[in-house]
């Protein structure tokens, strides 16, 4: 006849314990990924968009979805406008053109026909002739562009600028960036898909 003792007992019972089921993780954890995976899926998105968007209009300057877009080759406005900034213009007529004033950031024609661009700040208004002329400067120079600018040079009026995002426009027109932002994207969704059925086949 075999005697447990209160501490054998304990023992005994407390093995017969149901253990608790795991879970894949804390919760904050969970939320992380789940958040990572949205905007990682959602900046892929978005710059695909950009990509499909962007075309150049028969005069040479590239545009999304009818916005000229430049990408900042020169530190001429700094620090308002980097070097590799991607620069967001709100189109302007030809009317729209004539009138506008000092202290506005611009983008203009180097040269008539020109498709070269330059982005610099208006500082001073002329009207030769009767034909509107703007003084410009970058805010990082030391003195005004020495030209002026015809109004008719102008196409457009700057709105905002993204970080770094020239660099990334100009990649995104390789079919190659392309293809690995949605791979990226489908092989992170299909990752989170595979560990939630791990973490449940691992509780069961």
């Amino acid at each position: 006849m075999s005697v447990i003792t209160a501490t054998e007992a304990t023992i005994a019972t407390a093995d017969t314990k149901p253990k608790p089921a795991l879970t894949s993780g804390p919760w904050y954890l969970r939320a992380l990924s789940a958040s990572v995976t949205i905007v990682i899926s959602l900046v892929a998105v978005l710059m695909v968009f950009i990509a499909v968007g962007a075309k150049t209009s028969p005069s040479g300057q590239r545009e999304v979805f009818g916005h000229p877009v430049m990408t900042i080759v020169s530190g001429s406005m700094n620090p308002v406008i980097r070097t590799g900034d991607l620069v967001v213009d709100e189109q302007v007529s030809a009317a729209q053109a004539d009138h506008l004033h000092v202290g506005q950031i611009i983008s203009f024609r180097a040269q008539p026909g020109s498709v070269q661009i330059i982005t610099h700040r208006i500082v001073a208004v002329r009207t030769e002739n009767g034909a509107v002329y703007y003084v410009t400067k970058g805010d990082a120079n030391n003195s005004a562009d020495s030209s002026l600018r015809p109004a008719s040079d102008v196409i457009g009026i700057y709105r905002f600028s993204i970080p770094r995002g020239g660099y990334a426009l100009v990649a995104l027109h390789t079919p190659r960036i392309i293809i690995l932002l949605l791979t990226s994207v489908v092989l992170w969704i299909v990752a989170g898909v595979l560990f939630k059925v791990a973490s449940r086949m691992e509780n069961s």
